[in-house]
């Protein structure tokens, strides 16, 4: 098929998403009543299958056998066994205002922004791997569903044709990913287009697939009829001592990396976390998703073992697809093919530009221009400075990943370059997992961790790599950097005990964590540490307590009003105010003087639009120019907290030892301290009794099972109540 029809398809389709994005905002804009089922968000959790799922798992498939598989039962492994762990991750998140695993990690370790601008940066390092798989995945379509004296594909400018696509879709991630600078509101528009991306791909690929395994059993082996000639693009030649042992050996590690990936993966957090929008998605994705996968993986080894009985070695097995839809010269396959690769590899290219656009703009750039004065605080908004960032940071991170995948030039698998790039975001788990159960974890274990991790990762894993692309000599693999022998990426130290992806994997992680957990116990934590680490590993499931005594300083709610203007829409903030005042009892106007909780409240606020990291620098250069420094206001939260934890610490240890049943509350009617014997005594649902339930719930709770009694209801609850005065 002429390659010019191919790019017009691309234009179409990019058309169509266009459409469906601009409706789905549309809606939201108007404030028309926008419900969002269960199955778009679980459609959405598809753009885990990218290219790598269907080219690059046929032709690990073929290869390799059934190895392919750990791509899909690492996240079913994590979305059935691991509930519990996302659940939380994702209570926890909505809770701060998240906006990217990197704002995760900075805002749990005391919101750091130099620990947010480090992962930010090895973000985009890790993710540039899997952007270049994703363009080699699109120029291998375009070379084998193309004539060979085709113009557009088949020429030694040829690549404009793959730059051609990453523009196009560069430009739409530009346009509806990045309406507006609140980035934990949800992209309805994007979302969408996103879901229908899902379903298409699926359906595109059963579709081809059901046809072509049909239809082999009809077409005789190539050779035997000119007519059905294949378009050959003969291997690049690799090294079977390295990528060959990275796709057939260490099934564990891929497992495990593809299971850590729904965590761990910049796009794959934004779309499980960010754009999370109620209880029921999570509930029913673990299944739908689960199902989704299972039935990609079900077509994928067919579709290997025809290509290599039909196709042998004449193209490259992450080519089987495209070559097998050739065979026929029937253009609606081959459009069929072409749509699966371009959807497979547009939707995670969209989702990955937006998702490091919003990291790095919060975490890098802001920060910079903040400290070099260039935004100043008491003028104008930045709203529409903080767009143009991010979709400059967009067109520079396809660029990016562009580059990366010239360099490469298809000498490396693409299954190969995915787990590479997920050896790489692994990295990060160790401070994602530690934050959320552990209490002792700092901002200097997190930061010499990953940077240990990164090092061993760049050593024994991707110089490898740029030596398998000829862009190293291979001597470093044989004699190690400088001659060193002991320092050879593949037997550092003179370790070499599994395959290079396991080794590697192993190495890097074990070191990060050794070195997460020790500088961690060697080195104090900061005030405002020890106040999150609180906040994300206890109290997951209750709200701070609020604090509604001002502070000696002449900030009001009109300042902090205007503030959080200069970095969100006017409406934004007026409604999130507006939300505040009716959350809380006091009366609360313009010359109102700000309190603790508002305070906070405002901080979080401003983290919606610029992470956690920038929005406590920016709320330190405003209120110090207003007689208030954050840091004393940070200290008058901790000494709060600090007392708190220490009298309900006390009170736990005195009613544990007590025999009869006992519940302890506050002088808000609250539930502080419980003991077990009090649980026993009553059945009570998991969700009921947790610090902060008002008792009047408790109350009402047992009195509807007849715990008092017969009567009225309540009457009941009322008596117990007016018992407390």
């Amino acid at each position: 098929m002429p390659g010019w029809i191919l790019i017009a398809i691309t234009l179409g389709y990019a058309a169509l998403l266009s459409f469906m994005a601009w409706h789905g905002d549309h809606r939201a804009q108007s404030r028309e009543p926008v419900h969002r089922w269960p199955l778009l968000y679980s459609l959405t959790l598809a753009v885990y299958c990218s290219a790598w799922s269907f080219l690059g798992g046929i032709g690990q498939a073929a290869s390799s056998g059934f190895i392919y598989l750990s791509h899909f039962i690492g996240p079913i492994i994590g979305f059935l066994f691991f509930w519990p762990v996302l659940d939380k991750l994702i209570r926890v998140a909505k809770r701060q205002n998240v906006t990217s695993i990197a704002d995760f990690i900075a805002s749990r370790y005391g919101k750091s922004q130099g620990l947010a601008a480090f992962c930010s940066l090895a973000a985009l390092l890790f993710t540039l791997p899997y952007m270049a798989l994703q363009f080699d995945a699109l120029r291998l379509a375009l070379h084998l569903l193309t004539p060979p004296d085709d113009v557009m594909t088949h020429n030694p400018v040829s690549v404009d044709a793959t730059l051609l696509l990453a523009v196009i879709l560069a430009v739409f991630a530009m346009l509806h990913g990045m309406r507006h600078t609140n980035a934990t509101e949800h992209h309805e528009g994007l979302i969408q287009s996103i879901a229908f991306e899902s379903v298409f791909k699926l359906a595109a690929f059963l579709a081809l697939g059901a046809a072509l395994l049909w239809q082999m059993g009809l077409i005789p082996l190539p050779g035997t009829d000119p007519a059905l000639a294949v378009p050959t693009l003969a291997p690049k030649p690799t090294s079977p001592s390295l990528l060959g042992q990275l796709s057939e050996q260490g099934a564990l590690i891929q497992t495990l990396l593809t299971m850590l990936a729904i965590i761990c993966v910049p796009r794959q957090f934004h779309v499980t976390v960010v754009e999370h929008t109620q209880r029921d998605d999570t509930r029913q994705a673990r299944w739908l998703f689960v199902g989704y996968l299972a039935i990609t993986a079900a077509m994928v080894m067919p579709l290997a073992l025809q290509g290599r009985h039909l196709l042998g070695d004449t193209v490259p097995t992450d080519g089987y697809l495209m070559a097998l839809a050739s065979l026929g010269h029937q253009p609606l396959l081959v459009i069929l093919a072409f749509i699966c690769v371009l959807t497979a590899a547009g939707g995670m290219l969209l989702m990955a530009s937006l998702t490091l656009s919003i990291m790095l703009s919060n975490e890098v750039v802001i920060p910079i221009l903040l400290k070099l004065r260039w935004f100043d605080l008491s003028k104008g908004g930045y709203t529409r400075r903080v767009l143009r960032a991010r979709r400059a940071i967009i067109l520079i991170v396809v660029a990016l990943g562009y580059c990366c995948s010239v360099m490469l030039n298809g000498h490396i698998s693409l299954a190969s370059l995915g787990l590479l790039a997920l050896a790489g975001m692994s990295q990060m788990i160790p401070a994602v997992i530690g934050g959320l159960y552990w209490k002792h974890g700092n901002r200097i274990g997190v930061a010499i961790g990953m940077l240990a991790g990164l090092v061993v990762w760049t050593h024994t894993l991707l110089l490898p790599t740029l030596v398998q692309a000829e862009l190293l000599p291979s001597s470093l693999l044989t004699e190690g950097p400088f001659g060193l022998h002991w320092l050879r990426p593949l037997a550092p130290f003179g370790l070499r005990f599994a395959d290079p992806l396991t080794q590697g994997v192993l190495l890097s992680l074990g070191l990060n964590i050794l070195a997460y957990i020790g500088m961690s116990q060697l080195t104090a934590q900061r005030v405002v540490e020890r106040i999150q680490a609180s906040l994300f590993v206890e109290s997951a499931g209750t709200m701070p307590p609020s604090i509604n005594r001002p502070w000696l300083g002449a900030a009001s709610v009109r300042d902090l009003k205007a503030l959080c203007r200069r970095f969100l829409d006017k409406t934004q903030v007026d409604q999130a105010f507006e939300r505040f005042a009716q959350r809380h009892p006091w009366p609360m106007t313009d010359q109102t003087l700000a309190s603790i909780d508002m305070l906070q409240f405002s901080e979080g606020l401003l983290a919606s639009a610029i992470g956690s990291s920038s929005a406590r620098l920016v709320m330190n250069s405003a209120l110090s120019k207003r007689g208030i420094e954050l840091s004393d206001v940070v200290s008058i939260v901790d000494e709060a907290s600090q007392v708190l934890e220490f009298n309900r610490s006390l009170l736990q240890s005195t009613v544990d030892n007590l025999q009869q049943g006992i519940s302890v509350i506050d002088h808000n009617l609250n539930l502080v301290v419980w003991n077990r014997r009090y649980l026993e005594l009553f059945d009570f649902p998991d969700n009921l009794i947790r610090v902060g339930t008002p008792i009047e719930r408790i109350f009402r709770y047992n009195a509807y099972n007849r715990e008092y009694g017969p009567g009225d209801s309540e009457e009941h609850v009322t008596q117990m109540l007016a018992n407390l005065e």
